[in-house]
């Protein structure tokens, strides 16, 4: 579980915003991230998280994220690199996809879970 803090935790900075304490950060959101409380984030568990996430940025609830929705958890950047078509808004589509690259990227055992 104590690999899992680090991961995850910077996986959520992209979402949160809460570049202090990434451990504290990460005890915040245990419970839910390991709904059925294995020990691990399995990916159906980050991925409901991190819709959720979505929505919580979606300020306005139009589907997308604008760079000013998004200012305080990522740089011009990190937005420019999800927008993965270049419109000047991040789609849900878009963050999901790359939320779910930085997961398999963290999942090093590749049985579809973080620990």
């Amino acid at each position: 579980m104590k690999s899992i803090i680090a991961t995850t935790a910077s996986l959520l900075l992209f979402c949160t915003g809460a570049a202090t304490a990434q451990q504290s950060m990460y005890e915040g959101q245990q419970d839910q991230l390991d709904t059925d409380d294995s020990g691990k984030v399995n990916q159906q568990e980050y991925q409901a998280f991190m819709t959720q996430a979505f929505g919580k940025l979606d300020a306005d609830n139009n589907g997308a994220l604008s760079q000013a929705e998004t200012t305080d958890v990522l740089k011009a950047d990190q937005f420019a690199a999800t927008d993965a078509n270049g419109d000047g808004r991040v789609s849900r589509d878009e963050f999901m996809n790359r939320v779910m690259k930085d997961f398999a990227a963290a999942d090093k055992s590749g049985d579809r879970s973080l620990q």
